[in-house]
């Protein structure tokens, strides 16, 4: 029986302190959503249209780990903000393509996505690249990192909804609204730094495989 035989959702955030200590690196922040499926559903469909319909500043291209070598499954990437300029472009043209592909090929080469399937599955996947965004190996780096959490995530069918209903209240969010209890720096800081944390536990059990 097929592994991936329908429409399957992931996600992936992937962000730590900048690297002089001033606080989260919000530059570089790599978040995907992926939508994956088989030949004949609606993911096949998606990713047609995304590869086909480009526009001004949002535009799909193709995973590929080297020219001439575009990955299996087929990859299309798009952007969640608007490319400004030739810098950004070329960044979600070079570091974050060639991470995400090397996520999508490492998770054909660990068995998540079924060798035998990947030739007939179909990948999707959001990438939000800041316009600020300054380091070319973070960008690769979390990129490939968030990718390979969402397509495990996304494969395992995880979160389940019986644990986000146990998770959600307490969970916390890095980038949500400033509570009333979050009136100097200090608490805010702490509220990060707890959000992180528990986002690497749920990150750190998705990609036991």
């Amino acid at each position: 029986m097929a592994v991936i035989d329908r429409v399957l959702i992931g996600e992936g955030l992937v962000i730590e302190d900048r690297p002089d200590g001033s606080g989260l690196d919000l530059k570089n922040v790599a978040h995907i959503d992926l939508i994956m499926g088989p030949r004949g559903s609606a993911a096949e469909d998606a990713f047609c249209r995304t590869l086909t319909d480009q526009k001004q500043g949002v535009n799909g291209l193709l995973a590929i780990a080297a020219p001439n070598l575009m990955v299996k499954p087929n990859t299309v990437m798009f952007n969640k903000v608007t490319i400004k300029d030739g810098r950004q472009a070329t960044q979600m043209f070079g570091p974050a393509q060639r991470g995400i592909a090397m996520a999508v090929m490492d998770c054909v080469a660990d068995g998540t996505i079924p060798l035998e399937e990947a030739d007939d599955v179909f990948i999707c996947v959001g990438v939000f690249i800041d316009s600020k965004a300054d380091m070319d190996d973070r960008i690769q780096d979390w990129n490939y990192r968030a990718t390979k959490l969402a397509i495990k995530s996304a494969v395992k069918r995880e979160p389940k909804a019986a644990d986000v209903l146990k998770q959600y209240q307490e969970a916390s969010h890095p980038f949500a609204a400033k509570t009333p209890e979050a009136r100097n720096r200090r608490t805010e800081d702490q509220a990060a730094a707890l959000a992180i944390s528990q986002m690497k536990e749920r990150s750190k059990s998705t990609l036991k495989a």
